[in-house]
């Protein structure tokens, strides 16, 4: 990749949004990404299985700056909505959404990477859809399974993160393609701009239970987010022209510490008056019967160093 700059994880930011209520505050936020052009964040959110049968369902909420809903969207079968991007297409114009597709477990995770154009109110079934789906499911040759998309949209790519074939110390992979290629399923071998294994958590210096939250990129470096439900939150930062269990940095981050239940959620590029914004997200609860109500909170990072 290219050399640039990485954001100083420590550095200053700011907070947005700040327990927002999405549109189903009974499901919980699993990602979200901005469509900067239009002053837009999506956001995704799943509720894991129960009686009523939502497994591998997900809302879209799509909100202003401050996390006010304004249009949604409903998907079924499509997965968990652990990582999403968004494709703006011009100032006034829906966005297409890049999320996983294809429930196809009992935990109902997406086996697919879907693309579609955002379309206010309507139920979109996998199966049977009401617009086009294009299955951008990458096709390199270390490729398995469970897709997992971000946009850079400061230097107009698109990650995926993916599960490798065989059984390996680093069983996750990340691989980045040229926006154009991406929109035109061009994601075969030749069109790798870079691929690198995804350090485990060992090699970051984490427990096994800091669960992976979210990842994207931006220029040259990743920037991925661990942690639990009340417990220490991480941004890690990964060189994407290192190799191996290589790490540039972990930082224990403390924003949002005073939210109950806090619990970190996607993480994403934001782009304002040109410059980059490394937002990060956390879904937090109140408690209420039958069910917790839960919203969403988002910071950012803006300090750059070369």
């Amino acid at each position: 990749m290219p050399s640039s700059k990485h954001f100083v994880l420590s550095g200053d930011g700011g907070n947005p949004v700040w327990r927002a209520p999405l549109h189903q505050p009974t499901w919980a936020m699993q990602s979200f990404a901005f469509d900067s052009v239009n002053s837009h964040i999506y956001f995704a959110q799943h509720r894991i299985g129960d009686s009523a049968g939502h497994n591998g369902d997900v809302w879209i909420s799509k909100t202003d700056l401050s996390g006010n809903v304004l249009d949604i969207m409903a998907l079924h079968g499509f997965g968990h909505g652990s990582s999403m991007g968004v494709e703006s297409t011009g100032s006034g114009s829906a966005p297409y959404l890049w999320i996983e597709g294809g429930d196809s477990d009992d935990n109902g995770a997406g086996e697919k990477l879907s693309r579609f154009r955002f379309t206010a109110g309507l139920t979109l079934e996998y199966t049977n859809p009401s617009i086009t789906i294009y299955d951008r499911t990458p096709t390199i040759s270390s490729f398995a399974k469970l897709p997992r998309p971000a946009i850079d949209t400061y230097g107009n790519r698109l990650l995926i993160r993916y599960a490798t074939q065989e059984p390996a110390t680093r069983v996750w992979r990340l691989a980045v393609f040229d926006m154009a290629d991406a929109v035109a399923g061009r994601l075969g071998d030749g069109y790798r701009l870079v691929e690198r294994a995804i350090p485990n958590n060992s090699e970051i210096g984490l427990a096994d239970t800091d669960y992976f939250q979210g990842i994207v990129s931006c220029g040259q470096y990743a920037y991925l987010s661990y942690g639990r439900a009340n417990d220490t939150s991480y941004l890690v930062t990964l060189d994407l022209n290192d190799t191996g269990g290589s790490v540039h940095d972990v930082f224990a981050t403390g924003a949002g510490a005073s939210l109950p239940g806090r619990e970190p959620q996607g993480i994403a590029t934001w782009m304002v008056s040109g410059a980059p914004r490394l937002a990060f997200g956390f879904s937090s609860k109140t408690q209420a019967s039958p069910d917790d109500l839960l919203d969403a909170s988002v910071f950012y990072k803006s300090d750059f160093v070369s």
